[in-house]
């Protein structure tokens, strides 16, 4: 079966310089005055001139309106980076209705275009929708000083990449790093099939609380398992009203992971960079 995405449209031209620039779409033809094919998604997108006021069919009892309607088939746009395809949309004319939230297979905002037609922006992150299905697998246990050893050593693994890529990996460094806020009581080991793949460290920090570290084992990432464990401490953070701050290393790869997860940059250092996350929980 073959799909294809019909957009009824007031104003033609209007409607195909929104599309490019909104979306990065292309005009690949014009299918007479009153219709165009966009191609640049999985599916060719037509935007069909059609005045306001007329109907879609002789049996339909609704006519066409362009002020916001609610669209129970709409598009969902999926972008790599949905707070800079946001800010594109919104730009080139659309209406910004719910801002991006995070849940556990991505995050989405919502929109309309200049024709109150309804749009998503979605963002997928770790496996996307399988993070919905059943993890029973996963655990979060209590770490003992006795762990020290075994926690230096995943951290040591987890950011030997990272290091490396700026010249700054010394594992004796790393292991004194995290001997120096190193709290039994504020650290937990993530477990999934019974094997410790990553832990975390989670301490009171003021008016909030402070990420001091999140590491999954190189074997164990890139499957959604930091984000789904992130996501539960966001979420633990909003239900108690506290906002979450946490550091990256410059050019690592876990800044764009925490932006996806509604960090906001606060600061920035020679080697390391600040986020913070808001409560959303008022």
């Amino acid at each position: 079966m073959q799909l294809l995405v019909n957009i009824d449209v007031p104003d033609l031209d209007h409607a195909v310089d929104f599309y490019q620039r909104a979306f990065g779409l292309t005009l690949h033809r014009r299918l007479g005055p009153k219709a165009a094919e966009m191609h640049g998604a999985n599916a060719p997108i037509y935007l069909l001139e059609k005045a306001a006021g007329t109907r879609a069919t002789s049996a339909s009892p609704q006519w066409r309106d362009y002020a916001r309607h609610w669209t129970p088939v709409h598009l969902d746009v999926v972008v790599p980076d949905v707070d800079r395809a946001v800010d594109q949309a919104v730009a080139a004319g659309a209406h910004l209705e719910d801002a991006a939230t995070t849940h556990a297979w991505g995050r989405i905002a919502h929109l309309s275009d200049p024709y109150g037609h309804g749009i998503c922006i979605l963002q997928f992150l770790g496996r996307g929708y399988d993070e919905l299905v059943d993890d029973t697998d996963t655990r979060i246990a209590p770490v003992a000083a006795a762990d020290f050893d075994a926690l230096a050593d995943i951290r040591v693994e987890a950011m030997r990449d990272s290091l490396e890529r700026v010249g700054r990996f010394d594992a004796d460094r790393a292991r004194a790093r995290l001997r120096d806020n190193f709290r039994p009581d504020c650290t937990w080991w993530i477990e999934r099939g019974g094997q410790r793949v990553g832990f975390y460290a989670l301490r009171p920090d003021g008016q909030g609380l402070r990420l001091d570290h999140l590491y999954v084992v190189p074997d164990a990432q890139g499957q959604g398992l930091g984000g789904r464990v992130l996501q539960g401490i966001l979420e633990d953070a909003d239900r108690r009203g506290l906002p979450v701050s946490v550091g990256s290393l410059r050019g690592s790869d876990a800044n764009r992971f925490y932006r996806r997860h509604g960090f906001v940059q606060t600061g920035e250092t020679e080697w390391d960079v600040a986020y913070l996350r808001e409560c959303l929980r008022q």
